[in-house]
């Protein structure tokens, strides 16, 4: 005798099997039983006795988000420290912006600038015809500061460095001399070709009995700039005008390379202290968002990927991935935290009322891990498991229907499949 017959209570379908001829269903409280030929008239009558929910496969965007807290500010800080030795004699305040060319400290009274980059000043600028990635920031930022220097040797041109000259007797003064008139010309440097290697009449000057030989030609490569006397004349203009000592010279400690303009986050160190110490904390001038992410999580994570920001009076505003800090660190060391990593988001429009109106603090941020447009989508709860493996949807009839499912986002599924198509009916769980 079946239980409840009369009045069976639709309950959430827990397991289609589908292996030969038969197909066993539980549906209800009790199991409706389907084997052999009369498979169809069975599924016809318990359609008749046992109420089915539907859905229509409908034709929609389907993406899944990730939303995670995060905090407006002005980004991840970073330690600044001088790298010279001497005593610090100035800092700037808190919450004061520094841009290209502005004093970061100074020390010793001679003024620290900031220049952009992302290649740090690692030995000193001062010879002729050197040739490098840091001579490239250096020349850059002469020019974005308005001085000009003349033309650089191009990209796969040769060029011989030339070390600062001690006076020598006769003619090496007048080659010197001739150097620097094609220097300041834009043509400073510039070797005819690589097979033009020093020789012994070049090793060695005329009256000078040891003289020490020429550097081989360097040829420039791509990012990479050429120190000429062009560029050692501006600099010594640039020297003179920010009141250091117009050396022509620029050597670790006399300016810090960062990537932009930053924002003073705080001082770690004051007037009259040793200056090889950190001294200083900075981040960007524009308002981002930081965000702590598990170490394991980074896989939904990506740079450049589109992200909506919640901010605290509600209103949201579109943003994007600019850094995921490689960093590991725990969450909270003392409390035996899981490792956690910083996601950095960069606003669309930084200087949007909403963005500039609110203060610093918490967000919410929803990332979006993957997204499809245009697809067919149903509820979950309609997917049926096969034994055989895959998927069906069922019709109300009871037929059913395999599918292909793509990606799961919010209670729903995106479904294809030959007899899939937009309006069709199949039936779910309640």
């Amino acid at each position: 005798m079946r239980r409840n017959e009369a009045s069976p209570r639709p309950r959430r379908r827990l397991l289609l099997t589908v292996s030969g001829a038969s197909v066993v269903l539980a549906i209800t409280a009790g199991a409706v039983v389907w084997t052999g030929r009369h498979g169809q008239e069975s599924r016809a009558s318990a359609d008749e006795r046992v109420h089915v929910t539907t859905a229509v496969v409908e034709r929609a965007d389907l993406s899944d988000t990730l939303s995670l807290g995060g905090t407006l500010g002005h980004g991840r800080s970073r330690v600044v420290r001088s790298g010279k030795d001497g005593l610090v004699t100035w800092l700037p305040r808190i919450g004061a912006e520094v841009t290209r060319g502005g004093q970061l400290f100074r020390v010793n009274d001679n003024p620290v600038p900031l220049l952009y980059g992302s290649t740090p000043l690692y030995r000193t600028l001062r010879d002729e015809g050197t040739v490098g990635r840091d001579v490239k920031v250096l020349v850059d930022n002469l020019r974005k500061l308005g001085y000009d220097f003349g033309e650089q040797p191009e990209v796969g041109s040769w060029v011989r460095p030339r070390p600062a000259a001690t006076p020598t007797s006769d003619g090496a003064g007048a080659e010197g001399e001739t150097a620097s008139a094609d220097a300041a010309s834009g043509k400073s440097g510039q070797d005819a070709a690589p097979s033009a290697r020093p020789t012994a009449a070049d090793s060695a000057g005329a009256g000078s009995p040891a003289a020490s030989p020429s550097p081989a030609p360097v040829q420039v490569r791509r990012g990479e700039g050429v120190l000429t006397a062009g560029v050692i004349a501006a600099l010594k203009r640039w020297q003179s005008r920010t009141g250091a000592a117009a050396t022509g010279e620029l050597g670790p400690g006399d300016a810090i390379v960062l990537s932009g303009a930053v924002r003073v986050g705080g001082l770690l160190a004051e007037p009259g202290d040793a200056a090889g110490g950190d001294l200083l904390s900075v981040t960007s001038t524009v308002r981002q968002v930081t965000v702590p992410l598990k170490a394991d999580a980074t896989g939904s994570v990506r740079r450049g990927n589109k992200v909506t920001v919640t901010l605290p009076d509600n209103s949201t505003v579109r943003g994007h991935v600019t850094a995921l800090s490689s960093d590991a660190q725990s969450a909270d060391q003392n409390a035996g935290g899981e490792p956690q990593l910083t996601v950095t988001v960069g606003l669309d429009d930084p200087d949007a009322g909403p963005v500039r109106d609110a203060d610093s603090g918490s967000v919410r941020v929803g990332f979006t891990s993957a997204a499809k447009k245009d697809v067919l989508v149903v509820p979950v709860g309609a997917l049926l498991a096969l034994s055989e493996g895959g998927y069906a949807l069922q019709r109300p009839g009871g037929r059913l229907l395999p599918v292909e499912t793509g990606l799961f986002a919010k209670g729903r599924v995106e479904v294809s499949g030959p007899e899939i198509s937009e309006g069709l009916r199949v039936v779910t769980a309640s």
